[in-house]
């Protein structure tokens, strides 16, 4: 079908602009908001699931991957902090 061109070539697109910022974020040189990441990667990931029921195999690949790039930055934006305090070790989320 020539739609899942399209759609996959601009799902393409679409996901190789996401490597430069996940870079950035595995560098700890920024973070992404958590809640954006979260939305967007499962988004992606139904949205996926969608075009395959539809017969748009190519298209759900790329979905898909762009929704695995989206919870990726999801992990790397999360730092975790360690404090110590008394001999007492404590880590938290930032």
């Amino acid at each position: 079908m020539w739609q899942d061109l399209v759609l996959s070539s601009i799902g393409i697109v679409f996901t190789i602009s996401l490597i430069p910022q996940l870079i950035d974020v595995m560098r700890k040189k920024t973070k992404m908001n958590l809640t954006t990441c979260i939305i967007t990667s499962v988004g992606c990931i139904i949205i996926g699931g969608v075009d395959f029921t539809l017969g748009l195999p190519i298209s759900a690949i790329v979905a898909i991957s762009t929704g695995v790039l989206w919870g990726l930055m999801l992990i790397f934006s999360i730092t975790p902090k360690v404090t110590t305090e008394n001999n007492h070790v404590s880590v938290y989320y930032d």
